[in-house]
């Protein structure tokens, strides 16, 4: 009776002893990059992701952590790599609360990414951006006269901004395009403007150009913010 007793007892004494874990599923903290570049996200203690236009990356965080901080940055780039334009950066700490949140990436409307398309006898080289004003940026590169869409940089966008350049095989001679004359910036988030040129011997210039931006749509049942990176220099 006694051995009977203590083997029924056995299994209760065992699961007093035992103590469940309840594992806390992670926070979730996603980025989603607005932009038109390349954007690298490092989270503190969580590595680093870089995300392609359009796309996001998710990074699991410790509940126990409370808050996480997180760098990023982005900037244009010619083929073989070097910087074009601004670098953009973003810097910030969110507290963690309920299971996730998204932050969108963005540039506010003071800053523009600029494409270009060069149809014309002349290929334009350097680049200048803002000719003649305090923030006039000049950029080593080559745009061809052979009908491509080139993607250049980010830069500061003014009222007066001008885009200037040089024929290469004529460089005392050059191209410009001038904001509220050859084309307007729309003045929203995550702008973009595409100059085109189409300069030839025998017929007068066009200088067209087209804008866009990229609107935050994100879904309503969804925790999220809007963080715009600042001009590297500027923060």
């Amino acid at each position: 009776m006694k051995k009977s007793l203590l083997l029924c007892l056995l299994p209760l004494l065992l699961l007093a002893s035992c103590h469940v874990h309840v594992v806390d599923t992670p926070f979730l903290a996603r980025f989603e990059n607005m932009l038109y570049t390349d954007i690298r996200v490092e989270v503190d203690g969580y590595g680093s992701a870089v995300i392609a236009p359009g796309e996001s990356v998710t990074f699991e965080i410790a509940r126990d952590d409370r808050s996480y901080h997180y760098e990023a940055e982005t900037h244009g780039k010619s083929l073989s790599g070097e910087q074009i334009g601004l670098v953009v950066e973003w810097s910030r700490t969110r507290n963690i609360s309920g299971d996730s949140y998204t932050t969108y990436l963005i540039t506010n409307e003071d800053l523009f990414f600029l494409k270009m398309r060069n149809t014309g006898h002349h290929g334009l080289h350097p680049l200048y951006v803002n000719y003649g004003l305090t923030d006039q940026t000049m950029d080593d590169i080559t745009i061809p006269g052979n009908g491509v869409l080139y993607n250049t940089g980010y830069y500061k966008a003014f009222t007066n901004t001008r885009v200037q350049a040089n024929w290469l095989d004529m460089p005392s001679d050059y191209t410009y395009w001038e904001q509220g004359h050859h084309f307007n910036f729309p003045w929203k988030e995550n702008q973009s403007v595409t100059l085109l040129n189409t300069f030839k011997k025998d017929a007068a210039p066009e200088q067209g150009f087209k804008v866009e931006s990229n609107l935050v749509d994100h879904r309503s049942d969804e925790p999220f913010g809007i963080d715009a990176g600042t001009p590297r220099g500027n923060n």
